[in-house]
């Protein structure tokens, strides 16, 4: 897919989900491996609860409470380090590096190259109840043309740490919708440490239908829409692009914090 200017897909909300159960709380599409010691790329995210991880595209790997203040200097800089010690309960999953060294600036891939010409912005809308919506825009501000892969640009949800046995986070949050992206919807569910059932799932609008790759021209920008069902309680929402596994450097869009309340209506917070 080739696109010359800027545009967006209208909008259409219908419920399309891909129901994917698994104990691990947080959105799994099919990405498995093993986390173990090595080198590891990633844009520095230090969340509203003060957790620290690594995000890169549609995966993360957080970073143990105990190390992360050297990594607070380099927070939304896409870096590279050298994991000696890494903690995975569960794969597929996520990871937490106990240990590590600092390597500098992620390098660019020649084969899926992110550059500071991609932008990816995210808007909410929280003007339906029960349903609050995100649209994620990918543009090129560059002069040139440039690549785009779908499979990489990850909605991520962030939500307090319930406890869950399968999650490697130690901080007082974790990703309650992660390893997803703009290819299918999906859904989760997990027992939280109370004895209740968590469910939370993102649906994306069919109009959407992105490919592969989409070629951005200079100016150019693709647009999609996903539509959240969570509980009440605080969250932040943003999006990863890029960086593969963990292998070179990726960007991230805005963060956005926001709570639910009893009635379902969601309110951004500063």
């Amino acid at each position: 897919m080739r696109i010359r200017s800027s545009q967006s897909f209208p909008v259409r909300l219908v419920i399309f989900t891909l129901l994917l159960s698994i104990a691990y709380g947080s959105i799994i599409v099919a990405h498995a491996g093993i986390r173990a010691r090595g080198k590891y790329s990633g844009v520095v995210v230090f969340d509203r609860w003060d957790t620290c991880f690594l995000l890169s595209g549609v995966y993360i790997m957080y970073v143990s409470n105990d190390v992360k203040e050297r990594l607070r200097p380099y927070a939304g800089k896409s870096i590279q380090i050298d994991a000696s010690d890494v903690f995975q309960p569960m794969n597929p999953g996520d990871g937490l590096i106990r240990s590590y060294e600092i390597l500098g600036p992620a390098s660019v891939s020649s084969d899926d190259p992110v550059t500071d010409r991609i932008e990816v912005e995210t808007r909410s809308d929280f003007s339906t109840p029960g349903a609050p919506s995100f649209a994620i825009t990918v543009r090129n501000s560059g002069d040139v043309e440039t690549k785009i892969t779908t499979s990489e640009i990850g909605p991520t949800l962030l939500g307090p740490n319930m406890g869950n046995p399968f999650s490697p986070s130690n901080g007082s949050s974790a990703a309650w919708i992660t390893r997803g992206d703009l290819t299918r919807s999906s859904k989760a569910s997990w027992a939280s440490t109370d004895g209740s059932n968590i469910s939370v799932s993102y649906m994306i609008d069919p109009t959407c239908h992105l490919p592969d790759h989409i070629d951005l021209g200079p100016g150019a920008s693709v647009s999609c829409r996903i539509i959240l069902e969570i509980p009440a309680g605080q969250y932040q929402f943003l999006v990863g692009y890029g960086g593969g596994v963990h292998q070179s450097k990726s960007i991230v869009s805005n963060s956005i914090t926001f709570r639910i309340d009893a009635r379902g209506v969601a309110v951004t917070q500063p």
